[in-house]
């Protein structure tokens, strides 16, 4: 940096710490009134985060953008509070608006905690990255040029889409391997759900890719029809399925059980809102049993576990994450952007499904979660015909 323009930090840089500061006091009080939030008192907060600026700009070895350090502190304020919140900058915030075009990713399903790098837990078949010999439980370190650690999930994830094919930078970590790879990215999946024969000829696979506006409502047509022979047993696939709506997740939920009583989104301090199945089902009668992994997601967790307890659908698989929880987002007036978690599902029972995930009731090891296994595992559940 040249003497020029390190003169011009100090003019600024009052104004920016002033800021920073309000803000980050706003944040803290905040942490009190969200799921699981904090309940420490916002003076001392604030002395702390007082008491680390000063010894940042009047100690630390060498001179940093208040910027940049404000962004860094955001960051970390409202991306430790779960996996499901997020700040998002100006570029990502943008991104994040026009979501809805981002159909193309290179096959990697993944999952983020705070203060880990990204894990991957789902490799989309013949994707690109499967190509790439990606692997479950590989780690990406860096996506884009950007080092991960500290990222959000969605950051992650939106980092990960595009519009188009243009690659996507990754860094992966397999053990002592280090690989830098380019992964192009491709359109999977073009329709958010399969209904399929298994080869067996035993049952039905309803393989959902993505639960989106719309899905319940074309399911319920094409099971109204041929495929849904009520004696048929069916398969909901719901393995790394990992995007999608509260809501649709609950009609999706509908087509296989009625219940006036589907459970409550509940808000920081108890208070819940209830949630129904209201619609008569399509295929009350057909035998279920439910798939999931590690990539088993949100709202896909809610349709999984409500047909679990509700229907008794026998659920095979791996242990989900536990992430269904519904966010805000909060627009700020420097274009970037918060998601905050506002709300957690409960099912009928009172049981949460934040942070505890669906348990299964056949648990496969995570080194046996290829179709093979899941059939021989499911085949002795399903009624003789």
């Amino acid at each position: 940096m040249g003497i020029r323009s390190a003169m011009k930090v100090p003019r600024y840089r009052w104004f920016l710490w002033a800021a920073f500061l309000a803000a980050a006091l706003f944040f803290v009080f905040q942490m009190r009134i969200l799921p699981g939030g904090a309940q420490a008192q916002a003076p001392k907060g604030f002395e702390l985060l007082d008491s680390l600026m000063r010894l940042i700009r009047n100690d630390y070895l060498e001179e940093r953008s208040p910027v940049e350090t404000a962004e860094g502190a955001y960051r970390g304020l409202v991306n430790s509070l779960d996996p499901l919140s997020a700040y998002l900058d100006k570029e990502l915030t943008a991104k994040y608006a026009g979501r809805d075009g981002l159909t193309m990713d290179p096959g990697l399903i993944v999952l983020k905690r705070y203060a880990s790098f990204p894990q991957v837990v789902g490799v989309v078949k013949d994707s690109y990255a499967d190509k790439a010999d990606i692997k479950p439980g590989d780690l990406l370190s860096a996506v884009e040029g950007r080092n991960s650690l500290s990222m959000s999930l969605a950051e992650v994830n939106l980092l990960l889409k595009g519009q188009d094919e243009r690659p996507v930078r990754v860094r992966v970590l397999r053990g002592n391997e280090t690989r830098d790879l380019e992964l192009r990215r491709g359109l999977y999946a073009p329709k958010a759900w399969q209904v399929e024969a298994d080869p067996s000829g035993r049952f039905g696979v309803i393989r959902v890719h993505r639960i989106v506006p719309g899905l319940a409502s074309g399911l319920r047509t094409e099971l109204a029809g041929p495929a849904g022979d009520k004696k048929r047993p069916f398969i909901l696939d719901l393995r790394n399925c990992h995007e999608g709506d509260l809501w649709e997740a609950l009609d999706l939920a509908n087509l296989f059980v009625k219940a006036a009583d589907a459970g409550q989104l509940e808000k920081k301090g108890g208070v819940k809102r209830p949630v129904a199945c209201p619609a008569e089902p399509v295929a009350a009668q057909n035998p279920l049993v439910v798939w999931v992994n590690p990539g088993t997601m949100g709202p896909a967790e809610l349709a999984a576990g409500l047909l679990q307890e509700i229907r008794r659908a026998k659920v095979v698989g791996f242990p989900t994450p536990g992430l269904v929880g519904r966010t805000e987002f909060v627009s700020l007036k420097d274009e970037t952007s918060i998601l905050l978690t506002a709300e957690v599902y409960v099912l009928p029972s009172g049981k949460k499904l934040w942070d505890q995930g669906v348990k299964p009731d056949v648990d496969l090891p995570i080194e046996s979660l290829d179709d093979k296994t899941y059939r021989e595992k499911t085949l002795p559940l399903l009624p003789k015909l």
